[in-house]
């Protein structure tokens, strides 16, 4: 009988524990279970926030975009009302020319400024024959030299966009680039953006530097320099006889007239009559514009430079879009402090 108890008193302790061991790995399971869920849950909720923000960031980016060409259609607005005000001459007091043209929109601001390009030399205009291909060598000539820039820049960019491959003097043709530890050709074309002169032989970044601010790249070869616009640098390629001290004096005669009317009011100017300029290939008129506009919207920022041409009637062409980061001077200074 003791015997029969005993038995039954061990196997019901042996249930027993295998009964606790079972719940034990039961709840062992269970947990195992929660905690895969919990795992799976957290990493769904990051993917899902991570997706929102890259979501979020998407359409901020392309809002801040978006306000960058709206900047563009301001600038154009106001061109056009430039043509509607004064169509046969442009100067820097005009409204188009002013350096605070910001704007502010919900959640954001667009900042323009409109140059004129016309204010610079345009290199391709040393590709037009005769008497006004010859008048563009010169003044480039001056340019070079005011800059401290090796004349031979005149024969390697002609070279760069004529299409025969009989190199100028002190130009340089194919045969010459293809020579390079990394060969290239020349354009063979007139230049589509002044970039392509950092492409020159022997053109290093200290020289393309120098220059650049003084030169643009405007499809048609005939455009005329606008006196009316063209920094003291550029005015005194007009006249090997016309100094620095003579130039800024032309500055401040023109500003405080709002631009001379007529390119003959120019040469009669006191600063420069006598020094028979021509004034072939010089206007107070212009119809080629650089755009850059800086547009924030939230913490995004997009950046935009267009090309417009101006048509006689005001109407508008954008003949170039860039959307990398080229800005005015100031709005990297203020970003670079800020």
């Amino acid at each position: 009988m003791e015997k029969s108890q005993t038995t039954t008193r061990a196997k019901h302790q042996e249930a027993t524990t295998l009964n606790v061991r079972q719940r034990g790995v039961a709840l062992i399971s269970v947990l195992l279970i929660v905690v895969i869920a919990t795992v799976l849950s957290v990493s769904m909720i990051r993917n899902q926030n991570l997706t929102i923000h890259k979501a979020r960031n998407v359409s901020d980016q392309s809002q801040a975009k978006q306000y960058a060409i709206g900047g563009e259609e301001l600038a154009r607005q106001i061109l056009w009302q430039d043509t509607d005000n004064s169509p046969d001459v442009d100067h820097l007091q005009e409204d188009w020319a002013a350096e605070d043209l910001i704007f502010d929109f919900e959640h954001g601001e667009v900042a323009v400024r409109i140059e004129d390009l016309q204010g610079r030399f345009n290199i391709n205009s040393l590709m037009m024959p005769g008497n006004a291909g010859q008048q563009a060598k010169v003044r480039f000539s001056q340019l070079l030299l005011h800059v401290g820039l090796d004349t031979m820049y005149i024969d390697r960019a002609i070279d760069w966009m004529d299409k025969d491959i009989a190199a100028r003097p002190l130009g340089a043709e194919d045969y010459a680039y293809l020579g390079l530890d990394r060969p290239y050709r020349t354009g063979g074309q007139m230049l589509v953006d002044t970039t392509e002169l950092r492409l020159l032989l022997d053109m290093d970044a200290e020289s393309f530097d120098l220059l650049l601010p003084f030169v643009s790249a405007i499809p048609d070869a005939s455009a005329s320099l606008n006196v009316n616009t063209a920094p003291p640098e550029v005015l005194q390629i007009v006249s090997d006889r016309l100094t620095s001290d003579m130039s800024q004096d032309i500055l401040i005669e023109r500003d405080t007239q709002e631009g001379y009317k007529m390119v003959t009011e120019f040469l009669q100017s006191t600063y420069v009559a006598g020094m028979d300029i021509a004034a072939e290939g010089l206007g107070v008129q212009s119809s080629f514009f650089e755009i850059r506009i800086r547009a924030r919207y939230l913490e995004r920022n997009a950046y935009l430079t267009s090309i417009v041409q101006r048509g006689a009637d005001g109407s508008m062409r954008v003949i170039y879009r860039n959307f990398a980061r080229k800005v005015f001077p100031d709005a990297v200074q203020e970003e670079e402090q800020s």
